[in-house]
């Protein structure tokens, strides 16, 4: 089934237009690109998750932002060659570039969000870990990790093999949560290994072989209610069951049309400031965009 972001085209010759498939992918019958000899996957990310982003993602504030200031960041570091989307989820980002002009590769290890890709219209889904995928070295012009390393243990690893893929100063975008002391049971329900501050993301990029051209906070607006009402309880001790945060999803992303206006109102200077290449020096969430060093 075809969704909004782009038409179903001839996917084996778009895959030789992006180039960079190993040998270790093949079609499934609904399109998507698996491997031939699977490998397990080791993220940390709740059963069930993807599908449940699913049903609020395009109607939801939070994700329309975080793409917002995403596509803002990159359209002011250029690249040549496709777009790696990593951990992909539901694929609500590379939707987005996909309408930006830009060719994306979905790259997704769980088998819903894949699919949900798919049913979004996007034309290259890959669902494998990438080390399954086994794509050849330099074989993209840019990279996006989008509240991905989080879940990852060790995420300078993870980084270190996107590094691998992508071209010579090619692009590296990353979103995380952050500030340590935000830590609810949220994370602990998505399955976060940690939280970040700028600093902290500089240092695992650097360390990975990415030199940081630009990073900001952002969410600047959800600090405070999320410290207070996720925040300070947690630390009380009093700890939010899957069954509670799930219920809660749909009302703190969708919000009402009144609300929907003044929270639009709150985020637009941080617009502003990355349109402009400012650091936001407050937010819930971290953005990075660097380059491969080579």
């Amino acid at each position: 089934m075809a969704g909004p972001c782009a038409s179903l085209g001839p996917l084996g010759v778009q895959l030789v237009n992006i180039g960079g498939f190993s040998g270790n992918l093949e079609q499934d019958r609904s399109g998507i690109w698996v491997p031939i000899e699977a490998e397990r996957t080791s993220i940390s990310y709740p059963e069930g998750g993807h599908d449940a982003c699913f049903e609020l993602e395009d109607a939801s504030f939070w994700f329309a932002h975080r793409n917002d200031v995403i596509t803002l960041a990159l359209q002011r570091h250029p690249f040549d060659g496709a777009f790696l989307d990593v951990g992909a989820g539901n694929g609500v980002v590379s939707c987005r570039l996909e309408a930006e002009g830009y060719r994306t590769v979905v790259l997704e290890p769980g088998e819903q969000g894949a699919v949900n890709a798919r049913r979004r219209g996007l034309p290259v889904v890959v669902n494998a870990t990438l080390d399954a995928a086994a794509f050849a070295p330099s074989s993209f012009g840019a990279a996006g990790l989008f509240d991905v390393i989080e879940h990852v243990e060790d995420d300078e690893a993870l980084l270190r093999a996107v590094h691998r893929v992508l071209r010579p100063s090619g692009v590296l975008a990353v979103t995380v949560p952050a500030y340590p002391w935000l830590w609810s049971s949220e994370d602990e329900l998505a399955g976060h290994y940690r939280r970040y501050t700028l600093g902290r993301l500089r240092a695992v990029l650097d360390r990975s072989g990415f030199h940081v051209q630009y990073a900001t906070y952002f969410f600047a607006a959800l600090t405070a209610p999320i410290f207070v009402a996720r925040s300070l309880p947690h630390r009380l001790g009093r700890r939010r069951s899957r069954d509670d945060v799930e219920a809660r999803a749909a009302t703190d992303h969708v919000l009402g049309r009144g609300a929907r206006l003044a929270m639009r109102m709150l985020l637009a200077p941080e617009l502003r400031a990355i349109r402009a290449g400012r650091t936001v020096p407050v937010g819930t969430s971290c953005l990075a965009i660097a380059r491969a060093r080579r």
